[in-house]
């Protein structure tokens, strides 16, 4: 019999589960109720039921929230713990096991998406990352409104309609301008609202004149460009609360996964760059379309917005030719953060509605990345040595603090978002996106509690340390057989197929379509080249900083990835430096974090434009250690962290 060719040495295995993460507390979290796409900003700890009395969802039910009668059943497809005692006792296995819980036994205590009603088909949920951690900070929004009071045209003495408004706002205003638009529609508008109406100014120009009843709609729009998912938020301008948070696919995707294959569909298409934009606006619309209609908005009612993604994709939005992105030099066209008309750009708003679009630091640091340094929080940190990064195709990476910031991207691949896997998949239904093992047993949990279609690239990485942490991979990432073990669940789960180990995840009777699902001796070889390359860019970062991995006070990851994985996973396998779990903290969606911090405060604006000329950039591929720190990153590290 031919010898499998990855034998190594037996191991003990041993049992593994994390301990739970400790997670900053919110009062309010965001509950997101399908099929109308409805959402819901909720107390932390009230019922389902208590949330959904307020709307026009209806329930079933006899028992008046008793939890006596069983009817008041939703589907939960976020993540969720075991059912309440009465939950228990009036649904069958099959529903407990699919996630069907009772609305008035269900306390919220995180972001949950639900599904009321029966489903006429299979709806899939993709888990799309929306909500973010903000820090406190004074509010100066872009965009302000200011009630303002006119002498009567009869008295006006002649004077023009915009040196009117000059006067009454007082001298501060005396260089006070208006677009053209505003000023044709300006008369009418001064005699609907009989002269007492609102202002709305940006800096010192006054871009339309509204009744005074209108001066408290202030809301501004928030998009995060990622290049696989878009999420859009409506922030009030008042409070800087989001009022609504909608998200969906980027349509980009049907012409390439990442922004190397849609550079090069632009390179070679001559409409390419226009299908692109076309796109990614009709989304954005969308999404703006969706927003406004859960706060009860007009488009005419937002004049103000905020866009922040990769180089890539705010060219893209922009119609700027992406083509020198693509190859060395990677020059962009322009790294400066742009001011537009929105309704230039095509989003269908007021039509003086402007758009700032974030700065970017060169063609593969962008403006996702300096919302995530302002979210992070570490330009104005004097003394702690901050590390973030996001987790993608390309692992963005910042060190330093207000005296010295570094960055550097590491071409990570697709492996982290569950590409190149060869039963990899986003985070959607369906998707494993953790695993746990431990006396005789082995478990998977699935997006949707539902059974398994495939592995995302939080499940690959619990998955990964798992498998290392119970001896089933060694440091060198081989899968093993442990025959001593043979009975034991995870060591059955080892399969030998045409000479190479591979991971039973899943078998035909544990699996959605009946076929198994496998982690091969492949997949871990891409999550080791992937975690190679941001581990390497790390170190790289910290040689240039002068410090160890004991000079790093705080670890901030971003991204859908950095938010769903958990901290010792990624250490275990080797991604992030084996620090203190506590100073592990997620960043969830920095993008937009940043970015709304930017329409909240024009503080904000000018420190990401300081930050994109401030920031070092240390390009890898010439850099002369980053080589054989990413040789030396391809193995997982030996020791247990438990």
């Amino acid at each position: 019999m031919k010898k499998p060719k990855n034998k190594k040495k037996k191991k003990r295995r041993r049992s593994f589960a994390l301990p739970p993460e400790r997670k900053q507390k919110r009062k309010h979290v965001w509950l997101k109720v399908l099929p109308d796409d409805l959402w819901l900003k909720v107390r932390r700890g009230k019922t389902i039921l208590e949330a959904l009395q307020k709307t026009d969802v209806e329930l079933e039910g006899d028992c008046g929230g008793l939890g006596q009668c069983g009817k008041c059943k939703v589907k939960i497809l976020s993540a969720i713990g075991p059912p309440s005692t009465e939950a228990q006792e009036l649904l069958d296995a099959d529903e407990l096991k699919a996630g069907v819980r009772l609305a008035c036994r269900t306390k919220i205590k995180k972001e949950f998406t639900i599904y009321v009603g029966e489903p006429e088909t299979e709806d899939t949920y993709y888990q799309i990352l929306k909500t973010g951690r903000r820090p406190l900070f004074y509010l100066d929004p872009l965009l302000e409104k200011q009630l303002v009071n006119l002498p009567s045209d009869a008295h006006n003495g002649g004077l023009a309609d915009l040196e009117r408004i000059r006067l009454a706002m007082g001298p501060n205003y005396d260089d006070l301008t208006a677009p053209l638009n505003c000023l044709r529609s300006l008369p009418n508008m001064l005699a609907k609202t009989q002269f007492h109406g609102a202002a709305v100014l940006h800096g010192k120009s006054l871009i339309a004149w509204q009744p005074r009843e209108e001066g408290g709609r202030r809301y501004g729009l928030v998009f995060d460009l990622g290049t696989s998912t878009l999420v859009g938020k409506l922030i009030s301008l008042l409070d800087g609360n989001e009022v609504a948070a909608i998200s969906r696919l980027n349509s980009q995707s049907k012409y390439g996964s990442n922004v190397i294959s849609r550079l090069q569909y632009v390179k070679e298409n001559s409409e390419g760059l226009q299908r692109l934009n076309e796109l990614l606006i009709k989304d954005l619309n969308r999404i703006t379309k969706r927003l406004l209609y859960v706060g009860g908005l007009q488009p005419e009612d937002i004049f103000i917005g905020v866009a922040a993604g990769n180089t890539t994709m705010q060219h893209l939005l922009l119609s700027l030719d992406p083509r020198g992105i693509a190859q060395a030099p990677f020059n962009p066209v322009s790294t400066d953060g742009m001011i537009v008309k929105a309704g230039d750009v095509g989003l269908e708003v007021h039509p003086e509605a402007l758009l700032y679009v974030m700065p970017t630091r060169s063609g593969y640091i962008g403006g996702d990345l300096i919302s995530a340094v302002l979210a992070s929080g570490a330009a104005e940190q004097d003394d702690l040595m901050i590390l973030g990064m996001d987790l993608g195709t390309n692992g963005e990476i910042f060190l330093g603090n207000r005296k010295r910031l570094l960055t550097c991207s590491a071409a990570a691949g697709p492996a982290l978002e569950g590409a190149k896997i060869s039963q990899g998949m986003i985070a959607r239904s369906g998707a494993v996106e953790g695993v746990s093992s431990g006396n005789g047993d082995f478990s998977c949990r699935v997006i949707s509690n539902i059974k398994p279609k495939g592995i995302c690239g939080s499940g690959l990485v619990d998955l990964a340390a798992v498998l290392l942490h119970t001896g089933i991979v060694d440091h060198e990432g081989l899968i093993q057989p442990d025959l001593e073990n043979a009975n034991d669940i995870p060591g059955s789960r080892v399969i030998e197929r045409s000479g190479i180990y591979d991971f039973l995840v899943a078998g035909p009777d544990e699996s959605f379509d009946g076929r198994p699902i496998y982690l091969t001796q492949q997949d871990i070889r891409e999550l080791q080249l992937a975690k190679g390359a941001v581990a390497a860019g790390i170190r790289t970062l910290m040689d240039e900083m002068g410090i160890g991995v004991d000079g790093i006070d705080r670890v901030y990851l971003a991204g859908a990835l950095g938010n769903y994985v958990h901290p010792l996973s990624a250490m275990r396998i080797g991604l992030i430096p084996s620090v203190k779990p506590d100073i592990v903290q997620s960043l969830g969606n920095a993008a937009s974090t940043g970015a709304s911090m930017v329409l909240l405060s024009k503080a904000y604006w000018q420190k990401a434009n300081e930050l994109a000329h401030s920031i070092e950039h240390i390009e890898l591929s010439t850099h002369l250690d980053f080589n054989e720190y990413f040789v030396e990153s391809l193995n997982f590290p030996e020791e247990n962290l438990w």
